[in-house]
């Protein structure tokens, strides 16, 4: 895929803990275990929409694009820029090491991704706030259980507004 042809496509910023694995569900499977039913959604929405993903969630540390495709996201579904860059303010000044979600300014990190790659079409599908740049293209699913019904209804709405 080109880079033209990848910015005609929709982008999912895919956050992963709150989204695709949930708290409800690491307490039954274990810790870092993905959801199915969860992934299934995304997976639904990729294939729908004929989407990218980029993970945005602290899971992009490492690869984790093998661990998402054996759990259900399509094999290719990936932006070839698969990650969104980890900036100085998602760093704690004193260890260097990433902050938690809730202050890191993941938003600033997306928006850093889709301009430097001329994303116009997107979703953002993260359990934490990612600030008004993002207004009208986040869908916001309760960590506890991760996208509902109703969350999905919205992703898709906001998937098809956009194309």
């Amino acid at each position: 895929m080109d880079a033209r042809e990848s910015r005609a496509r929709p982008t999912i910023y895919l956050d992963v803990d709150g989204v695709v694995t949930t708290v409800a569900y690491q307490r039954r499977a274990g810790k870092d275990r993905l959801d199915p039913a969860q992934i299934a959604r995304v997976a639904a929405l990729v294939q729908m929409f004929d989407a990218q993903v980029v993970v945005s969630s602290t899971w992009r540390v490492a690869d984790c694009r093998p661990t998402l495709v054996e759990a259900g996201l399509p094999e290719g579904c990936f932006h070839p820029d698969w990650r969104t860059a980890i900036l100085p303010t998602s760093r704690d000044d004193e260890t260097g090491g990433m902050l938690p979600a809730e202050r890191a300014r993941r938003g600033d990190e997306i928006a850093e991704h889709a301009s430097r790659n001329r994303i116009t079409n997107y979703l953002v599908l993260d359990d934490v706030d990612v600030g008004p740049t993002h207004a009208g293209r986040h869908v916001r699913p309760d960590a506890e259980r991760g996208l509902s019904e109703a969350d999905n209804d919205l992703a898709r709405q906001l998937l098809a507004r956009a194309a």
